[in-house]
Order: C-alpha cells, then structure tokens, then sequence
C-alpha cells in the first residue's frame, strides 16, 4: 500500500493536502505565487538548460517575483527538450526514477522523477479517490494495461488489487473476467476509460451485470457515452482524474460536468489550442511554462486561484477496429514495451477493418532489430488476425489535424462501423 511504500512522507503529503483543501483563496493563492518563484529559481540555480535559456532572454535570479512575471518566461515544448533532457536535471539523476511520456506521438518523452515528487503523485491520487469514498486495503479491480496478452490476470496482495489484461478483453474472454470479477467481489475499479467501455459492451451483449460502487478512470478523454454505458451495466458511481506523465497538470471530477486542479500541483495557463503548465511537485526534473497539446474549456474565470472546466479536449485515444468488431486501443503501449528506440515519429493508419498501415520515420541507427521489436509489439497487442502494413516515410507524409496537431492513431473508418454497438446500447439504455 502507499503507507507501506512511503511510510511518513505518504502521511505527511496526505496531511498538507488535506490542509490546502481547508484554506482561503487568498492564502492558496499566496502560497502558489511562492511556489512559482522557487521552481523559477530552482531552475534557474541548478538546471544548464534553464540557466542557457533564460540568460539568452535577458533573464537573471530576480527577474521573477510572482506569477504575474510568468509572460517573461519563455515557453518551451516537448521538441525543445527531448535531446536535452540531462540537462534539464537539478540533481544527480542516479538518485532519480526513469519514465517516459505516453508515446501518443509515436515517440515517447523520457523523464526524470524523484523520490518525493513520487510520493505526491500518490498523495494527491488517493487524497482524490479518497473523498470519493476509496480507502486503502479496499478490494481494487485494475484495468490499465498492466498485463500483457500473456496474463489475464495477477493477484497483488499488497495492494489487495486484482490486476486484469486489458489486451484480452474481448468477446471470447468475457465469462472469465465476469466470474474474476464477480468472486472477487471489488469496492472499487481503476481502469482506462476504453477499458471499462469494451468490457461493459461485452457484458452488457451476454445479459451480464455487475456491482462495483466505484470506478475511477484516468489517461484518455472520458465521453459522456463511455460514462453513461460504464455506469449502467457496472452499477457503478464513475469519477475522472486528468493528468500527464510529466506531472505539470492535475484535474479531478468534483462532478460530472465540472473538474477543478488540485492546490499547489502546478500552475494552468489557458490558451486558445493550447495549456501552458507549471509543475510544482518535481524539483529535481522542473518543467516551467511547459506546452502541452490537450485543449481544456474553462468553465469559469481564468483569473480564478483553481481552474475549473467544463470539459478535456485532445489526447482522445482511438480504437483499431480488428474484423470481428472487437475495439484495441492503448497503442502508444507498443512505443514503450522495453524502450522501443531509435524512432522519430510514428503513426497508425486504418482504413480497412483489421489492417492498420503503421508509419514509421526512422531515427539515427533504427535498425531491422529495432523494426522486428515494434512489430512484435503490436502483434501482441492486436493479435495474428490484424494485418499491419509496415511503411518508412517522411515528415511531411505524417497526417497532421487542421490545428496542426499530431496523433499516433488516425482511422478513415465511418464513425458508425466504429461506434454502432455502443450507440445500439445507448439507446437500449435510454429506451429502458
């Protein structure tokens, strides 16, 4: 359990951010006006890479004082780092945990995280499943990818967690994870929205039900169809939780049109196409002014000390479409099995049900090795009746949105070949 994983520093976050949800406006905005100023610092001290780039913008230690300086930081995005990422260390990265972005582009960022920044993750996690009515030793169903297609399932009695495949969930599987399930008899399940969608689709065509008061999801957009069928056919009361690998944004449900940040995780900068985020809780790897792609809709004044929205656009994971209806999303997954190197971007492409053409523009040294490693990846992801069309190409071959935006998945299938049983569901649901 996190107790037994963090002992005092788990106690200790949970304690400061029970705190933070007690305390007025004015002394959580106080409070992030210094946190700002330190990581600014912070980076400027002990960072080569921020120290480079803010000297070049006429920046020095002082130039910062509160998060009304911010415009004079410039920002950065994930191209500007990703050959520089040592350099964006304040401390000696033996003492840090590697990890790496989802890959939705193809090509995963590597990170760096401490020790304590770790501990918050978890912190504000539970502080947030917590409220919501998750204790610590409850019986917990996860779906996230955490298996591969040679496991079903795995028992952690640590965490007292039923661990499922999301890779073998489908049609032919679905009796053996109903009964895993019923028998355990779970509190509460953790799981990635497409997860908790193929399986209450698949449940929900053999008559089956099941009762799980809790679901929290996490990692992709949650669509109001995925809810409302989740909901029905688990019995289930379903939060959602926002958040990136690169520990700059933290959004949790409050209800069900209406997410808040959670105090002191970071700073929000609201853009047209776009989020600037500050990160607060990793000292040792700052991300300052950072650029990601997602599109949120605020739902009241960006002026507000905790943003609010209504709404999470962008990083919509899509689905491969396999010949017998079955839905296979998590590709990014096969970007990251055992670092997957030398590979600048990558995209899949589907246009034919069970055949996706995957787009690959090579890096320095990508070798057949390299190219077999990938290939297997995916084939254990989607399996032999998926046919993959493997083609090298240029950067300017990639399929980019009219915003310009990059995705690692793109279909040109008809939105009803690929939602037609959920929409079947939902208007059973409606009609009953």
């Amino acid at each position: 359990m996190s107790k037994i994983k963090f002992g005092i520093g788990f106690e200790r976050e949970l304690k400061r951010i029970k705190e933070l949800y007690s305390i007025s406006e004015s002394q959580l905005s106080d409070l992030k006006h210094k946190e700002f100023v330190k990581q600014y610092r912070n980076a400027f001290l002990h960072s080569k890479f921020y120290n480079e780039l803010y000297r070049k913008h006429g920046l020095n230690l002082n130039s910062v004082k509160s998060i009304d300086d911010a415009e004079k930081i410039p920002i950065i995005t994930k191209e500007d780092i990703r050959h520089r990422v040592d350099d964006l260390l304040t401390t000696n990265r033996l003492f840090l945990y590697k990890a790496y972005t989802s890959g939705t582009t193809g090509s995963p960022l590597k990170l760096y995280r401490d020790y304590l920044s770790v501990c918050k993750e978890y912190s504000y996690g539970y502080h947030f499943q917590n409220i919501h009515g998750y204790n610590l030793g409850d019986k917990v169903i996860s779906i996230k990818g955490d298996l591969d297609k040679d496991e079903i399932f795995r028992y952690d009695k640590s965490l007292n967690t039923l661990h499922l495949s999301s890779y073998n969930l489908n049609e032919k599987n679905i009796l053996k994870y109903y009964e895993l399930i019923r028998d355990f008899e779970p509190k509460v399940v953790k799981a990635y929205p497409s997860s908790l969608q193929i399986l209450s689709t698949e449940l929900y065509k053999k008559g089956l039900n099941l009762n799980i008061p809790l679901a929290f999801t996490s990692s992709e957009v949650l669509h109001d169809f995925q809810r409302r069928i989740i909901e029905k056919v688990l019995h289930t009361k379903l939060m959602d939780w926002y958040g990136n690998s690169e520990q700059t944004i933290a959004l949790g449900q409050v209800k069900k049109d209406l997410y808040q940040d959670v105090p002191l995780y970071g700073h929000i900068e609201v853009r047209d196409n776009h989020i600037i985020t500050t990160g607060f809780i990793n000292k040792s790897f700052p991300l300052i002014r950072y650029k990601i792609d997602d599109v949120i809709k605020l739902k009241c004044d960006s002026s507000c000390i905790r943003c609010c929205t209504s709404s999470i656009l962008g990083r919509d994971n899509q689905y491969v479409l396999l010949k017998n209806g079955q839905q296979i999303g998590l590709l990014d997954h096969a970007f990251n099995f055992n670092n997957v190197k030398n590979i600048f971007s990558a995209q899949i492409v589907q246009k034919v049900a069970g055949e996706i053409d995957l787009n690959i523009i090579p890096g320095f040294g990508f070798t057949t090795e390299n190219k077999n490693e990938l290939l297997g990846n995916l084939n254990q992801l989607l399996g032999d009746d998926c046919k993959i069309h493997y083609n090298e190409i240029c950067e300017d071959q990639i399929i980019k949105t009219a915003a310009g935006k990059f995705n690692l998945m793109v279909s040109y299938l008809d939105t009803k070949d690929k939602d037609s049983t959920a929409q079947k569901i939902l208007n059973e649901i409606d009609a009953s």
